[in-house]
């Protein structure tokens, strides 16, 4: 099928061509009998062979067929930096990036949030957000969900008219970090207690799941030792396969799965390949379930696979890099955009390419 594809591909606009190449050079087909077949192909088959080949057929739901992302993507040996820089009217710095589609961003600097396109020109902006990192994100129909400064979780609608409360802060626990799940329909919040109480403890932190009615459904705090897990988080997503997904800056990137069992925590590159201390900040993940990171303090971007082994530092400082801050990911292009904490540049950069026979 495969080989019939890529002929159809080179030959679609010459369908008369293609017809011809099919009828000289046919795809060899080969049939290979499974053990459990019974049928005697020597022989002629008789119809309760048949019967019984089919009674053993089961009708499994019928859904789209597609192709595995693993097989239509792959990793470039290096990644392509600099493919364009973006410079934001207005922006002090890149401190988190949430995508509405490849040609609108929300980027925040803690003073303003604003809407941009690939060019860097303001489309919209708000004022009540947050200071903080992670604040907002773009739902699954475009609609931005953001964290403001009284601790409440807003909405605003596609057209930017109308904004609504989600969640109403009603106790002393703070949404520090929001993340929407695309999949799941959910948003992900990492609540901390009011960090203004001096009785803050390491307990004090936890991810709570609100599902589509925003009924919280799900709370992720404890290792299953009884540790904590978070401490001083700053960003969260999802991945593809579930994962939860959270920077820490002192702890790491903690992940966990879908129903909130810890899986890892990564620490930093393999000793001899460090660039400085290891401070997490942003995060995203691409279409093949890697989990890119930047470093804060080290002023890198790296890259590691779904089970927290290192792959390969993208950047350095030696690349242009500026304390970077804020990852987001195109999931149209599949670039990789990060922003800076000392200038208005966003950076774009291609670390995946399709595969040579469906590019």
């Amino acid at each position: 099928m495969k080989e019939y594809v890529h002929r159809y591909e080179q030959l679609a606009n010459k369908p008369v061509k293609f017809l011809l190449l099919m009828k000289k050079t046919p795809v060899q087909k080969k049939i290979e009998l499974l053990d459990n077949i019974k049928c005697n192909f020597n022989k002629e088959i008789s119809i309760s062979d048949i019967l019984n080949l089919l009674v053993e057929i089961k009708i499994t739901e019928a859904g789209k067929r597609q192709v595995r992302n693993e097989h239509l993507f792959r990793l470039l040996k290096g990644a392509i930096l600099n493919i364009k820089h973006v410079y934001v009217t207005n922006l002090y710095h890149g401190g988190h990036i949430s995508f509405v589609t490849s040609d609108r961003l929300w980027v925040s600097d803690g003073r303003s949030l604003i809407l941009t396109n690939s060019k860097g020109n303001n489309l919209h902006h708000l004022s009540d957000a947050s200071e903080y990192y992670g604040v907002h994100t773009v739902n699954s129909a475009g609609e931005l969900i953001y964290v403001d400064k009284d601790w409440n979780i807003n909405k605003l609608s596609v057209d930017n008219t109308t904004k609504s409360t989600l969640i109403k802060r009603t106790d002393l626990w703070e949404p520090w970090c929001i993340c929407h799940s695309a999949s799941s329909r959910d948003l992900l919040v990492m609540m901390r207690y009011d960090t203004r109480n001096p009785a803050i403890t390491l307990s004090d932190v936890k991810v709570i799941r609100y599902n589509s009615t925003l009924q919280p459904i799900q709370t992720v705090q404890y290792h299953r030792t009884g540790k904590p897990l978070y401490h001083d988080p700053v960003y969260i997503t999802v991945n593809r396969n579930g994962d939860i997904v959270v920077s820490d800056i002192w702890n790491g990137v903690v992940v966990t799965d879908r129903e909130g069992k810890y899986r890892f925590t990564y620490t930093g590159p393999p000793e001899g390949l460090s660039f400085g201390i290891f401070m997490p900040c942003g995060i995203c993940v691409d279409t093949l379930l890697n989990i890119l990171l930047s470093g804060r303090l080290d002023q890198t971007i790296q890259m590691i696979n779904k089970d927290g082994l290192f792959l390969s530092i993208l950047s350095t400082k030696q690349d242009g890099m500026v304390e970077p801050l804020g990852l987001g990911y195109d999931e149209e292009n599949h670039l990789v955009w990060f922003g800076s904490g000392k200038t208005n540049r966003l950076c774009v950069y291609r670390h995946i390419e399709r595969q040579d026979y469906l590019a």
